[in-house]
């Protein structure tokens, strides 16, 4: 008879590209070295830059109230050295999806000032004494958004989103007239995960933190046990896999999952159809503008015969209904 445990491991992975499983996975407090170990891999922190969570940070006070429906980023967290870090999932292009990395990246920079005041205890009889500011203006630290995103973006036209060619992209701010200014822009930073531009290979063949954390997000519900044995031969990833597999067993997590997954795709379904149907319109505008282009064309050609033949510029337009200034036109 299988143990618990062997019973786990033959279960089948949630997708951790689904927003309750990828909160749930990286929002737990008890083992936020997952998390840590995700940040570090992918932002490619080593020695003396590696990062500590300090503070798992409320998500709902970055909440975006510029549309409908409300939403809210996946994760945020506080790192011991100061460093606020943003972790988002985004399986779909929403528009001005890089302009919110922006306010996400503004909100949580600037809010820092206003609510930190300490308020000192204040004696039996004695005096009041004004709130000390825990925070100033010099103090504000570095704000990094990682948004990890699972969907196709247009070279060309950048498809409203920050685009290159890398799987893991950094965007900073630079300045554009002194480099030794360069510590003030370098506070706002927002790296971007493309799963779609993702090679995979076998498990013995990834190399680095960086690829298995990129593989185990991509293809997560496709991992047999041989293939979590072998990513387990590392204790982070063995501690990772193995809460991913306590919340894949768990009936309620799957029941969430599940209703998360039908959202998204009848979400998904109602974007493809609006885009059919724009192309469509489209096409046929362009048919109807084709058209009318044509007979345009047509009048031309037979003013231009009558200009030819020496008719006034009045007797044309009236017999090819060309305006006097399009006959002109012709003429010269």
């Amino acid at each position: 008879m299988e143990s618990s445990g062997e019973f786990r491991v033959m279960i089948e992975l949630l997708d951790l590209k689904v927003d309750i499983v990828f909160k749930d996975f990286f929002g737990d407090k008890s083992s936020k070295e997952i998390l840590e170990s995700f940040i570090n891999s992918i932002l490619g922190f080593e020695g003396d830059d590696l990062i500590e969570v300090e503070e798992f940070l409320d998500p709902r006070k970055m909440r975006v109230e510029v549309g409908k429906p409300t939403t809210f980023v996946d994760l945020s967290v506080k790192a011991r050295g100061g460093e606020r870090y943003i972790i988002e999932m985004q399986t779909y292009n929403h528009e001005g999806f890089d302009k919110r990395l922006l306010y996400y990246l503004g909100k949580d920079y600037t809010e820092q000032i206003e609510y930190q005041y300490h308020l000192p205890k204040i004696k039996k009889g004695g005096k009041g004494k004004k709130p000390k500011k825990m925070i100033g203006w010099g103090d504000l630290p570095i704000v990094h958004v990682v948004a990890v995103i699972d969907f196709h973006r247009n070279q060309k036209e950048k498809n409203g989103v920050l685009n290159h060619h890398e799987v893991v992209e950094t965007y900073r701010f630079r300045p554009d007239v002194s480099e030794s200014n360069g510590h003030i822009f370098d506070h706002w930073k927002a790296t971007i995960v493309d799963l779609t531009k993702f090679r995979s290979k076998p498990v013995n063949k990834l190399q680095t933190n960086k690829e298995k954390w990129i593989y185990i997000l991509n293809d997560a519900p496709s991992l047999k046990k041989e293939k979590r044995e072998a990513l387990k031969k590392d204790p982070v990833f063995q501690r990772a896999l193995e809460r991913l597999e306590v919340l894949s067993a768990d009936p309620k997590t799957r029941k969430a999952y599940e209703t998360s997954v039908n959202e998204q795709r009848d979400h998904l379904a109602i974007l493809q159809a609006a885009e059919k149907k724009g192309l469509e319109e489209g096409r046929k505008e362009g048919l109807e503008e084709g058209i009318k282009e044509g007979i345009k064309e047509g009048r031309k050609e037979v003013a231009l015969v009558l200009l030819k033949q020496g008719l006034q510029v009045n007797q044309i337009s009236e017999a090819t209904g060309l305006s006097d200034e399009e006959v002109l036109s012709l003429r010269k």
